[in-house]
């Protein structure tokens, strides 16, 4: 089940995208505090942001959020990798813009590789610099052109 997330989201969140980092990027620098995270998603990015979770019969299983052009985060929590939830938030910010860009870390093949298979174009690579990790990115980004065809390939649907 997708849905808005709310206030009462924030701590679920901040966990899960804490987690999530960990255990796909153990190379990463952790920056913050479990705390500062927790402040940041429940001051920041929940009242500023489009922010859809999407959970299970009692759990929140990952969440998207987005502004603008802009996907700033995406992260399924560990335990529901491989289940098409991080596509499905994903066309869901594709349903909502018609361009989307994100920055990812270019040691994280597995995003750049799902986000090529969403159509994501690598556009910029950095030498970290600019991001708090000092660690070098990428930034890719999505035209929109595909979004029909990509609907049409989800599950239940006719190609």
């Amino acid at each position: 089940m997708l849905r808005d997330a709310d206030s009462n989201d924030a701590a679920d969140i901040a966990k899960i995208h804490r987690l999530a980092r960990s255990e796909a990027m153990p190379w990463l620098p952790v920056v913050h505090s479990p705390e500062e995270e927790l402040e940041f998603f429940s001051k920041k990015v929940l009242p500023t942001e489009i922010v859809r979770v999407v959970e299970t019969e009692h759990n929140i299983a990952g969440f998207v959020a987005f502004r603008g052009d802009w996907l700033n985060h995406l992260y399924i929590h560990p335990d529901y990798w491989g289940n098409g939830f991080g596509s499905l938030l994903l066309l869901e910010a594709k349903a909502n813009s018609p361009r989307l860009q994100l920055w990812t870390f270019q040691r994280n093949l597995n995003a750049r590789a799902f986000y090529d298979r969403h159509k994501f174009a690598e556009v910029e690579l950095t030498d970290g610099a600019r991001n708090e990790e000092r660690t070098p990115d990428i930034r890719m980004v999505w035209d929109g052109t595909s979004l029909q065809a990509e609907l049409r390939c989800m599950p239940g649907q006719q190609a």
